[in-house]
């Protein structure tokens, strides 16, 4: 087995340890299996511990209390928190955050305002990595169905430690983190870090080479996903019509959405691609609107997963800061998010 990894602006394939460990969090309303794996990483934490995140409240303390543990044993503790410069509101969400942090003695500032992070990453001692779709608030941690995962290996653990520390550094300009994806098989045992930042695109490159090479079925699970008919060359376009064209060649390609129903405008676009989706060819079942579904989950054939924090929108796969993973030919990890997915299908309902 073989893992992709970045060092700087180079890519390298680099033989991955036998002690890897993936744990799979599926996050269902009532519970936060993502919080108990978290607070245990945190408590584990011996040298470093990294976090990047979109959104950072203060509601679940025993997280904040751990991290503080962490910084007050020795462990350097560093938090980067996004600053937007189109929405006050969430700089006002995570500025509680960084002065709680800085009371405490913790670095913790804020990024580039003018990028967009909405990566939700955890480092830890730069081998442990935590990320997905889950946002460190309560309504994340316990009324949204999330999709998750922790890797315990040292290689990837460089990867996005290195990431974050460019992040950090202000030294990750547009394009630095871009893959190499020519040698990517869909019947070859890998792991793919997909750290991005403006003018990347890793995640739709490996996305799109994995839609074409898929043999019997695509299953998503998509907070947002747009259509974009004055823009038919855009890079979303492009994933819908990989999923159109693999239904077309008589794939099962199954897409479930959340309704957006809190948000009027993102209701709308996700309601036009389901229904573009949906006269293509594709199935589509969309969410109870009560229940807001925030997981980006894709299983391939059922041995394939692609998961992270981007949606399928133009600024999340082409000019935000996103981290994401793909388990390419590994159908044990693939399993309990694939048992999740007919999980939220079963209880799903035409877009209308």
């Amino acid at each position: 087995m073989v893992v992709i990894a970045f060092a700087l602006c180079a890519i390298a394939s680099i033989t991955l340890h036998a002690q890897t460990t993936i744990l799979p969090l599926i996050g269902t309303i009532g519970s936060c299996t993502y919080c108990e794996r978290v607070q245990d990483a945190v408590g584990s934490a011996e040298v470093s511990l990294d976090i990047l995140l979109s959104d950072a409240e203060l509601d679940e303390k025993s997280l904040w209390d751990a991290i503080i543990a962490a910084s007050d044993r020795g462990v350097s503790v560093r938090v980067l928190l996004d600053e937007s410069d189109w929405a006050q509101s969430i700089t006002d969400k995570n500025r509680p955050t960084i002065d709680y942090l800085k009371a405490h003695g913790i670095a913790a500032r804020f990024d580039d305002p003018a990028v967009t992070t909405h990566a939700k990453l955890v480092v830890i001692d730069r081998r442990i990595v935590v990320l997905g779709s889950t946002n460190w608030n309560d309504h994340s941690f316990y009324d949204q169905e999330q999709a998750d995962v922790s890797i315990d290996d040292i290689t990837v653990g460089q990867v996005f430690a290195s990431y974050f520390d460019r992040l950090w550094k202000g030294t990750l300009f547009p394009g630095a983190v871009r893959l190499a994806t020519d040698d990517i098989l869909a019947d070859e045992r890998l792991i793919v870090p997909l750290p991005e930042t403006v003018g990347t695109e890793n995640y739709p490159a490996v996305l799109l080479k994995l839609f074409a090479q898929a043999r019997k079925s695509i299953h998503v699970v998509m907070y947002r996903v747009s259509y974009y008919q004055q823009y038919q060359d855009s890079t979303t376009n492009d994933i819908l019509g990989a999923l159109i064209a693999a239904s077309a060649r008589g794939l099962e390609v199954r897409l479930y959405m959340d309704d957006c129903a809190f948000y009027k405008s993102e209701a709308q676009a996700n309601l036009q691609a389901a229904r573009y989706l949906s006269d293509h060819g594709v199935e589509v079942r969309m969410d109870d609107p009560k229940i807001t579904t925030h997981a980006k989950l894709v299983i391939i054939d059922q041995r394939t997963v692609i998961l992270g924090s981007t949606n399928w929108n133009y600024y999340s796969l082409a000019k935000n800061n996103e981290t994401d993973i793909a388990f390419i030919d590994l159908p044990d990890v693939a399993a309990p998010y694939e048992a999740f997915f007919e999980r939220l299908w079963k209880g799903g309902r035409s877009p209308g």
